[in-house]
């Protein structure tokens, strides 16, 4: 059953790289999306509240798709629905920054956790060259940390938001690039949420944003150390 998603929430993807780019930023923007099936992909609103709202039909497939989608942007652009609630686009904007922030660190801490596993098998097995006695055992735990290893790394890369980088394995400069990343995108939010008016002031979002910046400063530590 089609339902509508709000735009906190993440979004059905499309197979089209150009109608994925104007649903992202129709859903920062403070849109709403109705999922539909056949030859009509979904349809996205500016407030399914409102008598007349803007909306626009996405399709699956068809010709000039990408140019429809460059004009759905443009209509998303000129919609002037949101201007009586000036703070919520950045309040949107804020969380959706935040959310990209706090997946990029999720990768990094089950990258990090991966690097901890190989290393962890590599020296059971050394141990396992000496201790022909313990061999076994060695090897059986040294498997299971290898395993656990490839896990985290699956975890790490289905948690990276899209357009992120990152090798497999990975290096300790694309997992801190990664951090950095998420540190900029936490700092603007931050930024956004200290300009909002205190009418929307949202305390749950600034918390996130602490946490945030905690994780951070400890993945950073545990990079250093390691």
């Amino acid at each position: 059953m089609s339902r509508w998603y709000q735009p906190h929430e993440e979004w059905p993807k499309h197979s089209k790289p150009w109608w994925r780019e104007t649903l992202e930023h129709a859903r920062l923007a403070g849109w709403h999306l109705k999922r539909l099936d056949g030859h009509s992909w979904g349809r996205i609103v500016c407030n399914p509240d409102l008598e007349k709202p803007c909306k626009i039909l996405i399709f699956s497939t068809g010709a000039n798709g990408e140019s429809a989608a460059r004009g759905a942007r443009k209509t998303i652009a000129r919609c002037d629905h949101h201007a009586e609630a000036a703070g919520e686009p950045n309040l949107l904007r804020a969380a959706a920054l935040v959310e990209h922030a706090e997946r990029l660190l999720d990768a990094v801490d089950r990258c990090l956790q991966a690097a901890g596993k190989s290393a962890e098998a590599e020296d059971l097995l050394n141990g396992a060259a000496s201790a022909a006695t313990e061999a076994e055992k060695l090897l059986e735990r040294a498997m299971a940390s290898e395993e656990d290893s490839q896990e985290l790394l699956l975890e790490a890369f289905a948690v990276l938001p899209a357009g992120s980088q990152l090798g497999c394995p990975p290096t300790t400069q694309e997992v801190e690039v990664l951090i950095v990343q998420a540190e900029a995108h936490v700092d603007e939010a931050q930024e956004l949420v200290d300009d909002l008016p205190t009418a929307f002031s949202d305390h749950s979002l600034r918390s996130r944003i602490q946490q945030v910046k905690s994780h951070v400063h400890d993945l950073l530590g545990r990079i250093g150390r390691g």
